[in-house]
């Protein structure tokens, strides 16, 4: 039994989907014209063993990319006002924030996912909750270390 539970446990992570990019290398140089966007999902035991797969990331009702756990997206938009979302796999409550971006300028976003309390299960009887929460550039340029790029 011992050998069975070791062999399912090794085809459950390795089912687990993972960034195809680099690791976080710094800060990209900015472009006046556009703001930049970083969001990222620190490694979360639930993201690594229960929602295996990517998350898309979706601006104002379009999607941008996806993010996997332990990784990073960085987004270079026009400024202005955008709904950010976050839609985790296996019906979970996206995580969704309106945020502002502004040219020549960086916003960092947490993506985190994580069980709700068993007598606060969100509206779709899920178990699993998102937040989307803004992050202090230095606490999140320290977060992202070690985190992959979400492309390329």
């Amino acid at each position: 039994m011992g050998a069975w539970l070791t062999a399912s446990v090794v085809v459950l992570l390795s089912a687990c989907a993972s960034a195809p990019g680099k690791k976080f290398a710094g800060i990209a140089p900015l472009d006046t014209k556009y703001g930049d966007l970083y969001l990222y999902q620190t490694k979360d035991s639930i993201g690594t063993l229960r929602e295996r797969g990517e998350y898309d990331v979706v601006l104002n009702g379009k999607k941008v990319g996806s993010l996997y756990n332990a990784s990073f997206l960085h987004l270079r938009i026009p400024p202005g006002g955008y709904t950010l979302r976050v839609h985790p796999p296996h019906h979970a409550r996206e995580g969704y924030e309106q945020i502002e971006v502004e040219a020549g300028k960086i916003t960092f976003y947490h993506y985190q996912f994580f069980p709700n309390h068993p007598n606060q299960l969100n509206k779709n009887l899920s178990p699993y909750r998102s937040l989307i929460q803004l992050k202090a550039p230095e606490q999140a340029i320290m977060e992202l270390q070690g985190l992959n790029s979400a492309t390329n």
